[in-house]
């Protein structure tokens, strides 16, 4: 086994020990996203995301007509509670309820924040991501 690495045209390749490239199968769950964008950064694999929340964040995508970056999608209970995260002990991550989009300027912003509204009932503001989620166990409509 390898590991994933982004060769120099942006497609995902596997390194083999031997140092050969071979071209990765992602699992596209929509037009724009992939299954991998959703997996949990620590690397234990875990992968279950809602449905739901993926064809919703498309719409999202479709409508904003630029790409968008999920720096975090459905997370383990261990690394939802590392230093590193420091999740909530109910975080809609740990459900694949919620995703995390990288936002970098104060522009994009302005031009995702209204869209995000108009799709999720619960939006998080945060210095550089937007954090969605469709956990209908927590309040609604909410933004933080």
């Amino acid at each position: 086994m390898g590991k994933k690495e982004t060769d120099k045209k942006g497609k995902t390749v596997c390194v083999t020990e031997d140092g050969e490239e071979q071209e990765s199968k992602r699992e596209k769950l929509t037009p724009n996203f992939y299954r991998d964008e959703f997996e949990c950064r620590c690397g234990c694999g875990e992968d279950s995301i809602e449905w739901r929340l993926v064809n919703t964040l498309q719409s999202v995508r479709d409508e904003y007509e630029s790409p968008m970056k999920i720096t975090s999608g459905v997370r383990c209970p261990t690394h939802n509670s590392s230093q590193k995260v420091n999740g909530g002990q109910f975080s809609a991550h740990l459900y694949g309820f919620a995703a995390d989009i990288y936002c970098k300027d104060s522009y994009l912003r302005y031009r995702l924040l209204p869209i995000l509204f108009k799709h999720f009932k619960r939006v998080g503001v945060y210095k550089d991501f937007f954090h969605v989620d469709i956990d209908t166990m927590k309040a609604n409509p909410v933004c933080w």
